[in-house]
């Protein structure tokens, strides 16, 4: 018989984005089960076992009671061998059902801390939130180096138990879906002429993603040099296109797309994509835009640093400091030729550290490993 493994999620949506390959991989050793708050009749993938769940991101005290309770009897019942969690809330309610309901691994997944960045009472209960899943799991994993370093600094107890798989990422890149290609249809369709040195941001529009810092950038930027172009990739979730379309240089240098499904077309059209987040657990854009051939200038915190090795695959500026990162996106603009060697080793270092079978490879691996 199998070993059992359930992965535990908020969102359906997590397992879409990250675990796919990796559930592909764990399902031929274990027997595997997906828990989240599923929509009716919602399936990641017909060969595996879906419960729902609905472990709300937001806090309820009455229903995060009534979760612990429901997940608790999940794990007695079903007799899981691992439960494995991801996300921040997911991973508090799992790890304190596995610890009441007698689970041998308990396994979490760090992907950045929410409470990074902020300050007073709610820093001090999302940090936790962290540390009772730190206290309570018997095996931890993070996404960076950088990120392990920031807990261990911050004081979560996540030391003695705590690694990286591999080069970091959640789930690496799938190289065959992100890769250099033509895209001078797309360029032209988006207006583009063969001139234009295209910026990119793609990611969630909100504020931790220095969305405000990137567009004052820019205006410097083109300013001194006026065949600059941004064009902005994402759902808006914190209300920011007003303030992007206020932008003197809004329709003119300055564009918005909102949502796609095609990521790496855009990756790969543009010439540099810019990530001036306060706070990334990885930054898994970074290392799919590489994959496509497209350089990347990220702010300097823990997690992108793992992401962009600095002067060789991208560039690394002063988070929060727009004149740091319009002197960044000029020297691209003026240095096509050291670009195009940064393309082309990013490329080779994401076949050869972060290809996504190799990062699914790695994670069954430390299973057997736990499991041994």
């Amino acid at each position: 018989m199998k070993p059992k493994v359930a992965l535990i999620v908020s969102a359906p949506g997590t397992f879409n984005a990250f675990y796919l390959n990796h559930i592909k991989y764990l399902n031929t050793l274990y027997d595997v089960t997906l828990i989240a708050n599923f929509a009716k009749n919602e399936i990641i993938l017909p060969d595996v076992k879906h419960i729902s769940l609905n472990l709300d991101r937001k806090p309820s005290i009455i229903d995060d009671v009534k979760n612990l309770m429901k997940l608790t009897a999940i794990f007695k019942e079903q007799n899981f061998d691992v439960v494995h969690s991801t996300t921040p809330k997911a991973g508090f309610v799992t790890q304190i059902a596995g610890f009441l309901s007698g689970r041998k691994v308990r396994l979490h997944t760090f992907t950045g801390q929410v409470w990074a960045n902020k300050t007073g009472i709610k820093r001090n209960i999302l940090k936790l939130i962290d540390k009772t899943i730190a206290i309570l799991s018997t095996h931890l994993l993070a996404d960076s180096k950088s990120q392990i370093n920031f807990l261990i600094s911050e004081n979560i107890p996540v030391k003695a138990k705590i690694q990286v798989l591999g080069a970091g990422s959640i789930s690496g890149v799938n190289i065959k879906k992100f890769y250099p290609r033509n895209t001078g249809i797309l360029r032209n369709k988006l207006g583009f002429v063969e001139d234009d040195f295209v910026f990119l941001f793609i990611g969630r529009l909100n504020a931790d993603k220095g969305i405000k810092d990137l567009l004052k950038s820019f205006e410097i930027v083109h300013n001194q040099r006026p065949r600059a172009k941004l064009l902005i990739v994402g759902p808006d979730e914190e209300n920011f296109f007003p303030i992007i379309e206020q932008n003197k240089l809004f329709d003119n240098a300055i564009f918005y797309q909102g949502f796609t499904k095609t990521p790496e077309e855009y990756m790969a059209m543009a010439d540099i994509m810019c990530l001036p987040s306060y706070r990334e657990g990885f930054g898994t854009v970074i290392v799919e835009a590489s994959a496509c051939g497209t350089p990347t200038i990220g702010s300097n915190i823990y997690g992108i640093t793992d992401a962009i090795d600095d002067c060789k695959s991208g560039y690394l500026f002063q988070v929060g400091n727009s004149e740091d990162l319009a002197y960044k996106m000029i020297y691209c603009i003026d240095n096509s030729q050291e670009l195009n060697k940064i393309s082309l080793f990013g490329i080779q270092r994401i076949k050869e550290k972060f290809d996504a079978e190799l990062c699914s490879q790695y994670l069954l691996d430390y299973y057997q490993s736990i499991l041994a």
